[in-house]
């Protein structure tokens, strides 16, 4: 099946048509389009430019400057390289349907937020960051050997639970929140954040976070910039073109991580509302905004290492792309060679007039958007020089700016229900991006199954957030160690109303002295008293005297 689709070629980054090649590498099955953010205005590229452009009928009559008479119209349209173009119509090309695939699939024709969650996050992917924040937490615990309550090792449950609170975080917006607030216990807090783990556990396990093995990184990072998280992200990115397949059109675009700390690869893009961070290049489906495929930009020559030369003029890749059955829908530069001189905007152009130009299979057209400036679009799909009249614009125009939003709207997304805390760590922040992109394909995900009940994407991320913290949950009602005010909230949660287990009590005195548990080692303070709930020595300096009804019991 032939699919069709709109690109946009960035001017801020001459080899980005390389993103589509790399993609197709991987992608033989699915459509393309691309949109990338114009620096100034919607159609400010570089192919605009002064120009005098009118428009009878297919005949264009065009001056090379304001004195200049008008030439003879000819039969065609050259470039500067020779490139030929005349005025004919051709054929077009049919789409696909979008849907699930692969393990998603598998599911049936329900399922739960979080099921579709583990097709992205899978357990490999837990799994690997729960050995490396592992590692990272011993080589924390000798440092916090006086503090060890909330320095043990993190398991899959835990750690699945930290993320539905962030997720929490993202659906209550207080991912910037201090995490004092978050925890409150007079009444101002998010009690679910206290009933799932406590305040010092929770920074400690952000602040463990760890994605790869750190002590084989600097090796590793002469050949790839971004190899603290780069495994991570690559397996993320390969789950999200296995479960599902692109509509008929598709959007390249960038992304820009929000991070001001530093980073070898952190760019300054001062048209995006965050200015500075980690700039994302993105595929996503136009119509549902579903992410398919991602990378990190890394620096200078990062973009189609493996693209030949040959392949990065813009009109050889909408021929290269036409070969694989994939349209392209897009701006040109105004350097492009292939570009006739009449299409090229001078000054005093009449706005909204358009110039078309067509060889076999591409259209090439110049519309002037504004005195002095004009875009240059060029187009496989379209052959015709059609007008839509309920925009009042041509259709490759109209065309490509419906279809052009796809990464914006992503990104847009990501930005409402944001999991991105505070972070001194660039790949903290890539990660938080990805369990918000996470959650957003998850929906989109939820949506494509037939028999789910139709929820709205708060209400989904409230779901999956619950659902990830659900057995941590169960596992500390269990707890008799807990205080029994906190196991009373959580089997409320829960909705369990049978009776609690009894806490065990210890004697109020020892036998003998023992060092206190809590006091510094070099005041070796000895004590006959000991925690009633763990047993623990400790002196009365460390401890509180609380009532029995104080307590719970």
């Amino acid at each position: 099946m032939n699919t069709a689709g709109p690109y946009h070629i960035s001017v801020t980054n001459p080899d980005f048509e390389n993103v589509i090649s790399k993609f197709l590498e991987d992608n033989d099955d699915v459509s393309i389009c691309d949109n990338s953010d114009f620096i100034e205005s919607e159609h400010d590229s570089e192919s605009d430019q002064n120009a005098d452009v009118n428009i009878e009928s297919d005949d264009v009559e065009s001056d090379s400057s304001d004195n200049e008479e008008s030439t003879r119209i000819s039969k065609y349209f050259y470039g500067k390289n020779k490139y030929k173009c005349t005025r004919t119509a051709r054929h077009n090309i049919i789409t696909q349907i979008p849907g699930l695939r692969g393990p998603v699939k598998n599911l049936g024709d329900t399922a739960n937020p979080s099921d579709i969650w583990n097709t992205f996050f899978t357990d490999s992917i837990i799994c690997e960051i729960l050995n490396w924040t592992n590692v990272k937490i011993d080589s924390l615990r000798e440092k916090y050997k006086q503090m060890s309550s909330f320095t043990k090792n993190v398991d899959e449950i835990e750690l699945r639970s930290l993320f539905g609170l962030l997720f929490y975080s993202a659906v209550f917006k207080s991912n910037h929140e201090s995490s004092e607030l978050l925890f409150a216990t007079d009444g101002t807090g998010r009690e679910i954040f206290r009933l799932v783990m406590s305040q010092k556990r929770f920074l400690f396990l952000i602040n463990c976070l760890r994605f790869d093995n750190p002590d084989t990184r600097d090796e590793r990072k002469n050949e790839n910039p971004t190899v603290a998280i780069s495994e991570i992200f690559d397996e993320f990115i390969n789950n999200c073109k296995l479960n599902y397949s692109l509509s008929s059109c598709a959007t390249i675009d960038e992304m820009l991580i929000s991070f001001r700390v530093r980073c070898k690869f952190k760019m300054y893009m001062p048209n995006k509302p965050a200015k500075y961070g980690i700039k994302l290049m993105y595929i996503t489906d136009s119509r549902t905004h579903y992410l398919h495929n991602a990378y990190i930009y890394a620096g200078q020559n990062t973009d189609g290492l493996t693209l030949d030369p040959a392949e990065r003029n813009s009109i050889e890749l909408v021929e290269i792309l036409k070969k694989r059955g994939l349209t392209y829908v897009g701006t040109l530069k105004k350097n492009e060679r292939e570009i006739p001189p009449e299409f090229l905007p001078k000054k005093k152009s009449v706005v909204d007039t358009t110039t078309y130009g067509f060889t076999k299979d591409l259209t090439l057209m110049s519309y002037v958007t504004k005195p002095s400036k004009a875009v240059i679009l060029i187009s496989s799909m379209h052959h015709q020089n059609e007008f839509n009249e309920d925009v009042q614009k041509p259709v490759i125009i109209s065309y490509y700016n419906r279809t052009k939003g796809g990464v914006d709207a992503l990104d847009e997304k990501c930005s409402v229900y944001c999991t991105g805390r505070r972070t001194r760590r660039w790949p903290m922040a890539i990660f938080f991006r990805l369990l918000d992109i996470s959650s957003v394909n998850s929906f989109i995900l939820y949506n494509s199954f037939k028999n789910n009940t139709i929820l709205s994407r708060s209400d989904f991320m409230k779901r999956l957030a619950f659902e990830l913290v659900k057995p941590e949950l169960e596992r500390r009602y269990e707890n008799t160690c807990i205080l029994r005010e906190i196991r009373f909230s959580i089997g409320r949660v829960l909705g369990v109303s049978k009776n609690l287990k009894e806490t065990p009590i210890y004697e109020v005195k020892l036998e003998k002295q023992k060092t206190c548990r809590i006091c510094p080692p070099k005041k070796k303070r000895k004590t006959t008293f000991q925690c009633y709930l763990c047993g623990d020595p400790i002196c009365l300096q460390c401890s509180k005297t609380v009532c029995s009804k104080c307590m719970g019991s």
